[in-house]
């Protein structure tokens, strides 16, 4: 019951918008109650709203191994996933959730953004090796607005602009 008045308030701080308290409540539930996927489920779209994906995504985890049938849980580790450029496992993790809800909408759209994910990637990295730098910093913006904190795709843009020419945008990326 305590555990549970603790989500409630973390659920009210986050309606809020208040994600550093959500996150302080969501961790008392956990503390209290530490077998709970939903409790690492709510923490977890806390630490993203956040922008602080692997530690979310380590929480989604958690979620789904207390969990296996907790969508929201193999969503989350989805989107974690896709916004630090592991499409690849992303994907899994969409598969998976339409596995369990076949005609769930938000899944197969992700599953579509990671594979645009992909393909940016594949086409970045045979343009890199005709020398097109371009072309690969095109696909790595492309790529980044999926994968916001992927740092391997910050970092061959940066390197893409700097063979460009393009030194005061390559440090600032970098």
């Amino acid at each position: 019951r305590e555990a549970e008045s603790f989500k409630e308030q973390g659920n009210a701080y986050y309606a809020k918008k208040d994600y550093n308290e959500a996150y302080n409540y969501y961790t008392k539930a956990i503390d209290t109650c530490p077998n709970n996927a939903s409790y690492y489920g709510n923490r977890a779209a806390t630490l993203m709203m956040l922008g602080r994906f692997r530690e979310a995504l380590g929480d989604a985890q958690q979620s789904v191994r207390l969990d296996d049938t907790f969508v929201r849980g193999h969503l989350r580790e989805g989107k974690c996933h896709l916004s630090l450029g592991n499409a690849m496992a992303a994907s899994r993790c969409f598969q998976r959730v339409l596995e369990l809800d076949h005609k769930n909408t938000q899944a197969q759209q992700e599953l579509k953004n990671a594979s645009t994910v992909l393909e940016y990637e594949k086409i970045a990295e045979v343009d890199f090796e005709k020398r097109d730098f371009r072309k690969v910093v095109f696909c790595m913006d492309r790529a980044l607005e999926f994968a916001p904190a992927c740092h391997r795709f910050k970092i061959l843009k940066a390197e893409c602009l700097a063979l460009l020419g393009r030194y005061p945008e390559a440090q600032s990326v970098a």
